[in-house]
This record gives structure tokens, C-alpha cells and sequence, in this order.
């Protein structure tokens, strides 16, 4: 299903990848909220400008890079029929979701005492 979505996001178009904008957020303070702009850096990271998705929101390649992983691991699971180095992956899993919630968070912070909207 990881892949489905992947796949998915390669194909829309990365500056418009939803119908409607969705950030509640910003529609009731007017500032970007921590995540804004990260479905399109997906969508750019997917198509392999990285330059695009950097400037979009830093934490884009990373979830990719996860995604990718999770996939990936996930059908080599299933190939197997059985689970692989169970604690190595959850580790993996959880260091990546710390860090992207660390770039997130100062990539945040940044964009808000510069006064960069996505």
C-alpha cells in the first residue's frame, strides 16, 4: 500500500498535488504550520529534484527515504512470510520519525522568524 502511495504521489503534479488546501492551521492564524509544504516536497523528492523539495521543506527526502525503507522491508517480509530483525526495524523507524520531527520543528522555526511561506 506504501508503494501504491508512492507511486501515486510521483505522478500528480508536485506544485499542486491536492484539490484543496488542507492546513487548518494556516487558514486560522495565517502562519505555515510546522508541515506545510511537505506533500509537495514528496511529490518533488519523488521525481528526483531534490533542490525543489529542500526548498519546499527539508524533512521531504527524509520521509521518502522512510517510505521507500518501510516499503521495501515490508515486501521482503512478506516474501519471506516472516518478520526480519523485528528491534532493527522499530529502531529505524523511530529514529527516522525523530529526526523528521527535528527538521520539521527547526525548519519551523526558521521559516517563521524569516518570514517564508510556502
Amino acid at each position: 500500500m506504501v508503494a501504491v502511495l508512492l507511486c501515486g504521489a510521483a505522478l500528480v503534479d508536485p506544485n499542486h498535488p491536492l484539490p484543496i488546501d488542507f492546513c487548518l492551521w494556516r487558514r486560522l492564524t495565517g502562519f505555515p504550520c510546522p508541515t506545510c509544504g511537505l506533500t509537495r516536497a514528496i511529490c518533488h523528492a519523488l521525481r528526483g529534484d531534490w533542490s525543489a523539495s529542500l526548498n519546499l521543506h527539508p524533512a521531504g527526502v527524509l520521509v521518502v527515504a522512510g517510505l521507500a525503507g518501510w516499503a521495501l522491508w515490508s515486501a521482503l517480509e512478506t516474501w519471506r512470510g516472516e518478520p526480519i530483525h523485528e528491534t532493527a526495524r522499530d529502531l529505524a523507524g523511530l529514529a527516522l520519525l525523530r529526526a523528521g520531527v527535528a527538521v520539521s520543528a527547526i525548519a519551523w522555526v526558521v521559516r517563521l522568524a524569516s518570514g517564508i511561506s510556502t
